[in-house]
């Protein structure tokens, strides 16, 4: 089955594009984009009736646009680095509230 997140492909691509070698990288993307619509599967993780299901473009739009919550499909992504922030502080963030001094 192909995966989407940390896909070799797409991890590759970014080591490419970091290291300037842009030519290559945009190689490895493009190959990366065939491969997931080849596949024909439905990567969107949202269980909702929706007819943006599947279409990324529109979702992220819609979802930009009214600024409420980000789309299903990037809360795991959000999470998992905002779990490597808080681990700067010890996992301190679930027991944070802000100083009186420090609201404005």
């Amino acid at each position: 089955m192909f995966e989407i997140d940390n896909n070799e492909l797409a991890l590759k691509q970014q080591e490419l594009d970091s290291q300037g070698l842009k030519e290559e990288a945009r190689k490895m993307r493009t190959e990366f984009l065939k491969q997931i619509k080849e596949s024909g599967i439905d990567h969107c993780p949202c269980k909702e009736a929706c007819v943006h299901h599947g279409n990324c473009y529109e979702c992220v739009m819609i979802h930009r646009g009214h600024r409420d919550h980000l789309p299903l499909c990037l809360w795991d992504m959000v999470n998992e680095k905002m779990h490597g922030l808080s681990r700067l502080t010890e996992g301190s963030l679930n027991d944070y509230s802000p100083r009186d001094d420090c609201e404005k």
